[in-house]
């Protein structure tokens, strides 16, 4: 079958990458909280310069761990397109204040210097962002967020606050968003062998969305019927969260991590405040 049927192959969650690296090495909850950090920062950076910090950390962080290059640029690919649209709608439909000199206008809109500038920077933190969380998916394994996950919210247990449910969740989550990309493939070859229209002739984004529509509802139906067997499989055989359970893994926080943090956490501080210090 062609390439255009690769959902699976294309889809970043569960895609993790083991390496024998310092960075690979580290405790799970270390290196989840580095990531958040990061990410946080880059959502709310306001200037270049805090993305230019941003993307050296995420640049360290694929030399450290000795991540490939090739997929997170096949994700930034597929996904510019869009990008590029939400950059050209921030250009055209950002209202300019009265000072602001106007570069030109499009069909009556006026498109202004702060705008493109705007735009650029929407673009660029896509972009940066994306590379950011490929580099998460390839380096934390799903088995490794789920742990973190529990071990991090463990002490909200004493409040009443289902931990092992969360985790149960977040853990059936990040392992099924594969089994629905594979849905999904099976589905669009089904409908091409049926006569649907797959073929990829240049980028148009209304034909994508006609193409991707009809896969919604049965993609909805078997999923749905996935989870129901799911549920009722786990119920026979007495699966009950709110028992108290082990872990395959046992998490030592050492020094290391904490130098991890502290040094996430400073980048994360330089990417914010990078307006204001330089």
């Amino acid at each position: 079958m062609s390439s255009r049927f690769e959902f699976l192959g294309s889809t970043a969650i569960g895609q993790y990458i083991p390496r024998h690296t310092w960075f690979h090495q580290r405790d799970p909850r270390a290196r989840l909280i580095a990531f958040l950090f990061l990410i946080a920062a880059l959502i709310f950076t306001p200037d270049f310069i805090g993305m230019a910090i941003g993307f050296g950390a995420v640049v360290l962080i694929y030399i450290t761990a000795k991540l490939p290059v090739k997929d997170t640029w096949n994700g930034i690919k597929h996904a510019l397109p869009f990008i590029l649209i939400l950059g050209l709608l921030q250009i055209v439909f950002s209202r300019p204040s009265d000072p602001e000199p106007v570069l030109f206008r499009v069909l009556g809109l006026a498109v202004t210097y702060p705008n493109v500038i705007s735009a650029g920077l929407l673009v660029l933190r896509f972009i940066v962002l994306i590379s950011h969380l490929n580099a998460l998916v390839m380096s934390l394994s799903t088995s490794q967020i789920s742990t973190a996950i529990f071990h991090m919210f463990k002490p909200l247990e004493k409040l009443g606050f289902p931990i092992n449910d969360l985790t149960m969740v977040v853990q059936i989550t990040l392992r099924y968003l594969p089994l629905v990309a594979l849905m999904a493939e099976k589905t669009a070859k089904a409908q091409a062998s049926r006569g649907g229209d797959w073929e990829q002739k240049g980028f148009n984004p209304i034909r994508q969305a006609k193409r991707v529509l009809p896969l919604i509802v049965p993609i909805i139906v078997s999923s749905l019927k996935r989870a129901e067997t799911m549920a009722l499989a786990m119920e026979s055989r007495g699966f009950n969260a709110a028992q108290e359970r082990s872990s395959y893994y046992t998490l030592d926080f050492k020094v290391p991590d904490a130098l991890l943090v502290l040094g996430a956490l400073l980048a994360g501080v330089l990417v914010l405040l990078s307006g204001r210090l330089f």
